[in-house]
């Protein structure tokens, strides 16, 4: 990786990891929140984490349009700043309402961030080091989590109360606004997108050459059909990780603070996931082969899950690590890898957004509809239903295969 490749790597992995402590302190709080709003606060908060995924996936669609327009210094700088009053605000609210407000304007805020990002790497940084970086942009994320389970939350609900830790990660988000509005602009673009723009600039005749419309491309890539894996790994990521907690406290006892510690393990095995689906991906040069292996592990493990719920607890937390860490690897392939292949055409924020937005439509069905059918058919059967989820997204990804093959071959 070249100087600037190693710089760019730093600053996004800790933009990354900073916006996910933002992200998820809520998913890992709520079960200490139930104490102080009460009566039907699992159901509210669960409808909060909905309404942030409406609002954070319609956003990326609208964001990753915006992100090929404006320059990311701004979106990002504008977006992190808005999270982070959104988390302050959610730490000094007083009211289940308030909060499913100030986290529908989280997504909003939020939304600006990721597209952005990915078309501030691929501007900046040359072809291998974006590859590289990518990953540790992933661990990045992963790393976000851990600290939001394994210490922010669990430290600030013995310190205080669950309310530092919204009050941490917004101010958090806000001085990480502050530092990128500052370095990102001392980066000069030497990267692939600008490089494959300025190979055909002009037409025969010497006229500019027009930008080729993006929605043919989406079309002959065959993302409409890889919208439906994205929006299945979607609701099985938030659906594992946001409702970890409740499922091991209600399944086994567990206090509290050991239900969300508990939950810590889950980043570790995916950020070694991580690792594996960046050399898998290295190896076979095929984003939707490689993530098809990953949907394997995730069936494998919902499988031995739905026969074991409740005999052993840490067997449980095993089983739902390698369900999770399947999950990251194909979100790292397909919404971090995917969109780089569509940088000769000048959309990698339009189709970044696209496949994030997918993801999020899958956590807003899982948001709430996991709280609702949790507490109707009980944990085994939600571990039934998330096994359905994965049976479809592995069945959509092979209609896939074919398109896609002829996309990269021609590329």
């Amino acid at each position: 990786m070249t100087r600037i490749d190693r710089r760019m790597t730093i600053l996004t992995s800790a933009i990354y990891l900073v916006e996910y402590l933002g992200r998820y302190d809520l998913a890992a709080a709520k079960i200490a929140m139930y104490d102080t709003f009460g009566g039907n606060a699992k159901a509210l908060l669960g409808l909060a984490l909905t309404l942030m995924a409406i609002s954070y996936g319609f956003g990326q669609i609208v964001m990753g349009f915006v992100g090929d327009r404006v320059p990311p210094r701004y979106v990002v700088f504008a977006g992190l700043l808005g999270a982070g009053a959104c988390n302050i605000a959610v730490g000094c609210a007083t009211s289940l309402p308030l909060i499913c407000v100030a986290w529908f304007l989280n997504g909003v805020c939020k939304a600006m961030i990721w597209p952005s990002l990915v078309r501030q790497m691929t501007c900046d940084m040359t072809d291998n080091g974006f590859q590289k970086g990518i990953v540790w942009v992933s661990i990045a994320s992963n790393v976000g989590i851990v600290l939001i389970y394994l210490a922010v939350v669990p430290a600030s609900i013995h310190l205080l109360s669950w309310r530092l830790a919204f009050w941490f990660s917004g101010a958090v988000e806000v001085a990480a606004g502050v530092a990128w509005v500052l370095l990102v602009r001392t980066i000069p673009s030497v990267g692939l997108l600008k490089t494959a723009l300025r190979a055909h600039p002009e037409t025969a005749d010497g006229e500019e050459k027009k930008k080729p419309s993006a929605w043919p491309i989406i079309l002959a890539a065959g993302l409409p059909l890889l919208y439906i894996v994205v929006v299945a790994h979607g609701l099985l990521r938030d659906g594992v990780t946001s409702w970890m907690p409740d499922l091991l406290q209600n399944e086994f006892g567990l206090s509290d603070i050991a239900a969300i510690m508990s939950s810590a393990i889950l980043p570790v095995f995916s950020t070694v996931c991580v690792i594996i689906a960046g050399m898998v991906y290295m190896k076979l040069k095929n984003e939707l082969t490689s993530s098809a292996i990953f949907w394997g592990v995730v069936l494998v493990s919902l499988g031995c899950l739905i026969f074991t719920l409740g005999r052993s607890a840490v067997l449980t937390i095993i089983l739902l690590a390698l369900t999770m860490s399947g999950v990251q690897a194909i979100n790292h392939i397909l919404t971090t890898r995917v969109p780089h292949r569509f940088a000769s055409a000048g959309i990698v924020s339009t189709v970044a957004g696209l496949l994030n937005s997918a993801t999020y439509v899958g956590v807003a069905v899982s948001g709430y509809g996991v709280a609702v059918y949790s507490s109707t058919f009980g944990w085994r059967a939600t571990v039934i239903a998330w096994f359905c989820v994965a049976a479809v997204g592995t069945l959509a990804l092979v209609f896939c295969f074919t398109r896609w093959k002829r996309f990269i071959s021609n590329q």
